[in-house]
């Protein structure tokens, strides 16, 4: 399936900021970060993340932790009714964009930073352009052929 979508500053929407410092129990000691899940329900399948930390000298960074999809499916299971989709990477100091599977249903996003970040910064946006598919454009070519055909028998008439 391809999909047709413009990416312009002005089809994207800021959507959550998130800031937060890992807890220091000593020296060596550190509390993780806690996963950061956004306040609002999003709508658009496709999300763009960034994520910043500050890396230690002479260390290679890339992975920025991963984000899940998160919806109601309807099913409880241990008190839950939490569903989540598949995990996406994301990266240091890189916009990612992430693709998600179309759902009918409002979801929001949980963001999960690397155990050794000391501090995170994150930003989400959510896609507002147009996100045609193929399968959308065929449908509409094929009803604008119909549309078409029935003009032309109506005016025989």
């Amino acid at each position: 399936m391809t999909r047709n979508v413009s990416f312009t500053a002005q089809n994207w929407e800021s959507i959550y900021t998130f800031n937060a410092t890992a807890g220091i129990l000593s020296e060596n000691t550190y509390i993780p970060i806690p996963p950061a899940t956004a306040p609002i329900f999003l709508e658009s399948d496709i999300i763009a993340v960034y994520v910043n930390t500050d890396v230690p000298d002479g260390r290679n960074w890339r992975y920025g932790g991963f984000v899940e999809q998160r919806f109601t499916s309807g099913l409880t299971v241990g008190g839950s009714a939490d569903a989540a989709g598949s995990p996406h990477n994301i990266y240091i100091n890189k916009i990612t964009t992430l693709f998600f599977p179309p759902i009918t249903a409002q979801y929001s996003l949980k963001v999960y930073f690397p155990k050794w970040f000391k501090s995170v910064e994150l930003q989400l946006w959510q896609y507002t352009g147009v996100d045609d598919t193929s399968e959308n454009i065929t449908l509409t070519e094929e009803f604008a052929n119909i549309n078409f055909k029935i003009d032309q028998l109506s005016s025989k008439l």
